[in-house]
């Protein structure tokens, strides 16, 4: 038994996530330094961090073990469980007085624990439960419909902290999950849509009025025609499909222009945050410095400047990838990108070959997770989305993303090892 589980064990996925964890810590360790010939000039703006992370990791080792060796049937069985204590840590943190304006922790003596972050895995596992039964047609209405509360519920907790990052991060595990567990794609696709086109059609209107094109939002309306076409067979989902995204299209700008002054400028920044270079968008314009600066090579370890003039705020946690691409510059950001690529793509796989329902729609989850994280923070320290707020998994620091990520992560070695049980 000891032999057939060291021969499946994935080694794909555990050994990117250690070489993550290891350059994340490093990454926070340069944060910290201040090279020789700075140091009469420059002192580090915050210390301790680099410890502190270090302690984060060895927990999360030892969670990540834990979840690795415990039978992947408990967390089915404690699915149900483990999402009312999350329903209810999340009813307690909005009653608990705000820290820097949102109820987001839980202060347990010095540690603040968040629990929007154990939601995740929450979520994760109640939804593969609920649509890992028989009975359970993934394109009854029935079934859509609990689906989506069971997401929805914790969502709008989540966004009354505020936390819009996570409660993004929780709206994407519903799609990919529904899509593995059989959902007809013109459900999806109907159900998806509308959102796309809101933002787009905001974002096309921002851009406009600082001399653009709406290219993208063209583009996207010219997709959604051709996979109407090449539905019609269902007439009356493509009508509905082309019907209810024009609908948005023409909708959105009426409520837009009923919005005051100062509320449309705050979507602009948080939409293009170039718009305010000085104001909200600064970090993101620092960010985008910091990256280029770096160049293909780098600035070496220990050597980026951005760090020290402390331009860039959250460097430590949000934008610890602008650091890293400074220092390592375009190959260490990709490599990064690559080591994400690697558990991902390990994950789908085991994904097709995990013999229970449960465990393979899980790890769709989990790949998810790792995928909207990792995209959404990256997208947003380059500029190419919003800023949300979304840690790095296994870089960023904070220690309810390291556990949850360490967490996720022991859960896939679980099912590699046993991918053959019922």
């Amino acid at each position: 038994m000891g032999e057939r589980y060291f021969r499946d064990f994935d080694w794909m996925i555990l050994m990117p996530a250690l070489f993550l964890i290891a350059l994340g810590l490093l990454t926070q360790y340069s944060i910290e330094h201040v090279p020789g010939e700075f140091r009469d000039a420059f002192q580090p703006t915050q210390t301790g961090i680099f410890a502190k992370q270090l302690v984060w990791v060895l927990v999360g080792l030892l969670v990540m073990a834990a979840a690795c060796l415990l039978p992947f049937r408990y967390y089915e069985g404690m699915a149900s469980i483990l999402y009312g204590i999350g329903l209810l840590l999340l009813v307690v943190v909005l009653f608990l007085p705000p820290v820097k304006g949102a109820r987001r922790w839980i202060g347990v003596g010095t540690v603040g624990i968040q629990p929007s972050e154990f939601m995740k895995l929450a979520v994760v596992f109640f939804l593969a439960r609920f649509l890992a039964e028989k009975k359970n047609r993934p394109n009854s209405f029935r079934v859509i419909t609990i689906a989506t509360a069971i997401v929805l519920v914790p969502f709008l907790l989540i966004m009354k902290e505020p936390d819009l990052g996570t409660g993004l991060a929780l709206l994407a595990l519903l799609f990919p999950i529904l899509y593995w567990r059989g959902i007809d794609e013109g459900l999806l696709v109907l159900a998806m849509t509308p959102l796309i086109s809101a933002f787009l059609t905001i974002y096309s209107a921002t851009s406009m009025e600082g001399g653009g094109y709406p290219v993208f939002l063209l583009l996207f309306f010219l997709v959604l025609l051709v996979f109407a076409y090449r539905r019609r067979r269902d007439l009356a989902r493509s009508l509905s499909l082309v019907g209810l995204n024009l609908g948005v299209m023409l909708l959105v700008p009426l409520i837009w222009s009923r919005l005051a002054p100062y509320q449309q400028q705050r979507i602009v920044t948080f939409l293009r945050p170039e718009t305010d270079i000085l104001g909200s968008g600064w970090q993101v314009y620092q960010s985008k410095l910091a990256i280029g600066s770096g160049g293909f090579m780098g600035k070496k370890f220990l050597h980026g400047t951005h760090k020290l003039l402390a331009f860039l705020p959250e460097r430590h946690s949000d934008f610890i990838y602008s650091v890293t691409s400074e220092e390592l510059g375009f190959l260490g950001s990709m490599a990064i990108l690559a080591l994400f690529a690697v558990i991902i793509i390990r994950g789908l796989y085991l994904a097709t070959k995990l013999k229970n329902r449960f465990a393979s729609i899980a790890a769709v989850g989990i790949c998810t997770y790792f995928a909207f994280q990792a995209v959404v923070n990256i997208g947003m320290t380059t500029g190419l989305l919003p800023v949300t707020g979304i840690p790095l998994p296994f870089m960023s620091a904070g220690g309810s993303s390291m556990i949850v990520s360490c967490f996720f992560i022991g859960v896939l070695l679980n099912f590699s090892i046993r991918f053959y049980e019922y």
